[in-house]
């Protein structure tokens, strides 16, 4: 296994844990979103859905996806969305990687959410409830199933810092 891909919805902890388990399993680290946005010379998502539309972000992260697949030794945070996408799921399905989906029940995702200012100001609202819960909701009950089909391990992350998160992810998911 070269690679570890980690997914699932927003505020679950892909960048955050993929971070600190780079570090600890000595491999580098790429965040799909970031490696999306430097095709649009690193605006926000929310300036990026709003200049260009959400087709050509979807686009751009189906790219970014298959050039993140073809690195050897990364950890890789996925976008929330980034598996809705039919090709870059493919591409992720196919990579040499433990793909691990980082579960979280949406009253944990709606509280993160909400309490990270820059994310909600950085990224647009998925549905026309326009964030929250019930936004939180209604996209997890569509991607959650295909998360679920595309992981290699599921990892509830509702109740779990990070640190034991990553301890977790070591000792029984790599």
């Amino acid at each position: 296994m070269s690679n570890v891909i980690l997914f699932g919805y927003r505020g679950s902890g892909k960048t955050s844990i993929g971070r600190k388990l780079a570090h600890e399993i000595w491999k580098d680290f790429v965040d799909l979103d970031d490696l999306t946005r430097a095709r649009f010379e690193d605006k926000t998502i929310a300036e990026i859905w709003e200049e260009f539309g959400e087709p050509a972000w979807r686009e751009a992260e189906a790219d970014a996806a298959s050039q993140a697949c073809s690195l050897k030794n990364h950890v890789i945070a996925l976008g929330g969305g980034t598996l809705m996408i039919d090709g870059a799921r493919e591409t992720v399905k196919q990579a040499d990687a433990v793909r691990i989906y980082l579960y979280c029940e949406a009253s944990e995702l709606a509280r993160r959410i909400a309490g990270d200012a820059r994310g909600a100001a950085d990224r647009p609202s998925l549905t026309e409830h326009g964030g929250g819960l019930a936004e939180i909701e209604a996209v997890l009950a569509e991607r959650d199933p295909v998360y679920r089909s595309v992981a290699d391990k599921v990892f509830d992350v509702t109740h779990t810092d990070i640190p034991a998160a990553v301890r977790h992810m070591i000792k029984r998911c790599l």
